[in-house]
């Protein structure tokens, strides 16, 4: 009697928590699997960089190599201190880290590898997979938080993360970093209970996911400016919109919610100012600007819209790729194919739908308006379009690139596609002439558009190997004099990304070489005069910037040049006879210096 009555005792209390556990683990079920989802597709597709990490990049030498400079400058700055927005490059010209996007948001990252080569380049690689991954889940979750099924989620995680259109700026690790956009949006929306299907609902809002949207956009913007100004204006309308609706319900909104609006909106005002002076230094201290004839050349031509690269493995060598090589100079940023079935899934979107009709009309035409911004110039030259926003936005004449706001458009239609998808779904889940175990199975077809847009985002990607240093660079470096600058040739554009990753060996010691989106009169000077190095005038000019070392490496003067490569050579500064002028000239087994007296 006593063990039937305590046993029942024992076991009453024990459905509760096994419930909640069940619940608890159904729950956190689905994020793990988005993460999983993301992580595998971005090994899978970035294999190259996942079997060589520390010896390979994406693409080529050029921007990657300068944004692991970037990378391994946080980490230099994080345990050396010193001045972050002045960096060594540009004869350490003031202010140059914010000659291009900082990526200030990575550092975190520094902690990761080491302060060699290798190192570098491992970190580098781990934030490009983490930003791939991020823009995954980012997609899923805004999908899933508006309405969207999982299917939806699923097409809206693949296209965010791996449009066609992204895969030709493996290149630009600031491009691909939007994963902050969507998980902003989402915790916005989830903090304000709000969804596509059933609008704004207060008694739904949670202040702490409210907060934390206002913060994830903060971490965004200081990932860079590229997307990030774009950004901040949408999260303007996007805050002008969350106080109509705070205003309008505001009897059955919480105090809370309110101080979690206005510390987030202030956290972000704040930081988004303190990363805009560094830049705003720039432009006064060097007078970059954009021009419209600079606007011009990179805006896509409306062919652009239906354009892929051939790093796309199902599109490539097809109709799509036609146009590819016929929209230099950079046809990367032209290539702004948003994908065939996010377009198809998106048009159906607009009458077979799971949101109101109002909504598919709105995303409609905000797809159909930033596509045509996209555009830039080309669209009836622009001039009630692209540039009324170049004239009278602040900040954005600092854009020169239109074909980036494709992010949006992409966006836009991933929510007319996701609309389609759930409402096929549910269609046919709600199938009542077959069991419920067939209805389940007979939904899974709606998987299928993710799996067709992750075939057509397969990608065939170009991979380098940065060269090591020489060896007796360090060497030439610890030569005397160790004060002023170094200058390395050869010295040009793209191929000045290689002195700045091993200059992260050497410590980072100030060289006049440098390879940003700006370039200050001294290194334009400099790349000119130094082809007819050593003469009397290209040593004047060195010294009047305060250039000691001249280092020419040879392994760098005997890379073979691609077609059409016309930047300048510097073979003969090898030959030419520095007899009587005020150099002295030091070979060394692979460098050879030139000591300015």
């Amino acid at each position: 009697m006593i063990t039937q009555t305590v046993a029942p005792e024992q076991a009453a209390p024990s459905g509760p928590p096994q419930r909640g556990a069940a619940r608890q683990g159904r729950a956190l079920r689905e994020p793990l699997l988005v993460i999983l989802s993301g992580l595998v597709l971005a090994l899978a597709f970035c294999w190259p960089i996942v079997r060589a990490p520390r010896t390979t990049v994406l693409f080529d030498l050029g921007d990657p190599l300068l944004q692991t400079w970037e990378l391994a400058w946080q980490r230099h700055f994080l345990f050396g201190g010193g001045d972050f927005w002045t960096g060594n490059i540009f004869l350490a010209a003031r202010n140059n880290f914010a000659f291009t996007d900082s990526l200030l948001g990575y550092l975190p990252f520094s902690l990761i590898g080491g302060d060699d080569q290798a190192g570098a380049l491992l970190r580098y690689n781990i934030v490009f997979l983490f930003a791939s991954t991020l823009a995954f889940v980012g997609g899923y979750w805004l999908v899933r938080q508006l309405g969207g099924s999982w299917h939806a989620a699923a097409l809206g995680a693949v296209v965010f993360a791996w449009a066609p259109w992204r895969l030709a700026h493996v290149h630009h690790l600031n491009l691909l970093s939007t994963g902050g956009i969507a998980l902003a949006l989402y915790a916005l929306a989830r903090g304000h209970g709000f969804s596509l299907r059933h609008g704004f609902r207060p008694e739904l809002a949670r202040p702490g996911w409210a907060l934390a949207g206002w913060l994830i956009a903060t971490w965004q913007i200081t990932i860079g400016f590229a997307t990030g100004l774009p950004f901040a204006y949408v999260l303007g309308a996007v805050g002008v919109a969350i106080a109509v609706a705070m205003w309008r319900g505001r009897s059955r909104i919480t105090r809370r919610l309110v101080i979690a609006n206005g510390v987030g909106v202030g956290v972000f005002l704040v930081i988004t100012l303190l990363m805009t002076l560094p830049y705003l230094r720039v432009i006064d201290l060097y007078k970059f600007k954009r021009t419209a004839e600079e606007l011009a050349v990179y805006s896509p031509p409306p062919q652009g819209l239906i354009t892929t690269s051939h790093f796309s493995w199902l599109w490539s060598d097809t109709a799509l790729t036609r146009w590819t090589w016929e929209m230099d100079p950079a046809p990367w940023e032209k290539w702004i194919f948003p994908g065939l079935v996010l377009v198809m899934f998106a048009v159906i979107g607009l009458f077979v739908s799971a949101w109101p009709r109002r909504t598919r009309i709105l995303l409609g035409a905000g797809a159909v308006l930033t596509g045509i911004l996209a555009l830039g110039t080309s669209f009836f030259h622009g001039t009630f379009t692209y540039l009324l926003l170049w004239k009278f936005m602040p900040g954005w004449d600092a854009l020169r690139t239109p074909g980036r706001l494709i992010i949006w458009t992409t966006l836009l239609l991933i929510l007319l596609a996701a609309g389609a998808v759930t409402r096929l779904a549910q269609v046919l889940a709600e199938n009542r002439t077959v069991s419920p175990v067939r209805r389940r199975l007979l939904a899974l077809v709606m998987v299928l558009p993710a799996l067709g847009a992750a075939l057509e985002s397969a990608p065939v990607l170009p991979y380098a190997h940065p060269p090591e240093p020489p060896a007796a660079l360090s060497e030439a470096f610890a030569m005397e004099p160790r004060d002023g600058g170094t200058l390395i040739l050869p010295i040009h554009l793209t191929g000045d990304s290689i002195p700045m990753l091993w200059s992260i060996k050497e410590g980072f010691p100030v060289i006049a070489n440098g390879n940003t989106g700006n370039y200050p009169k001294s290194w334009t000077e400099l790349s000119k005069i130094s082809t007819a190095f050593p003469s009397p005038r290209s040593i004047d000019e060195m010294k009047k910037y305060g250039i000691r070392k001249v280092v020419v490496i040879r392994s760098l003067l005997e890379m073979p040049r691609s077609a059409g490569d016309k930047s300048p050579t510097y073979d003969k500064a090898l030959v030419r006879s520095v007899k009587g002028l005020p150099v002295t000239r030091t070979d060394l087994s692979d460098v050879v210096v030139f000591t300015l007296h």
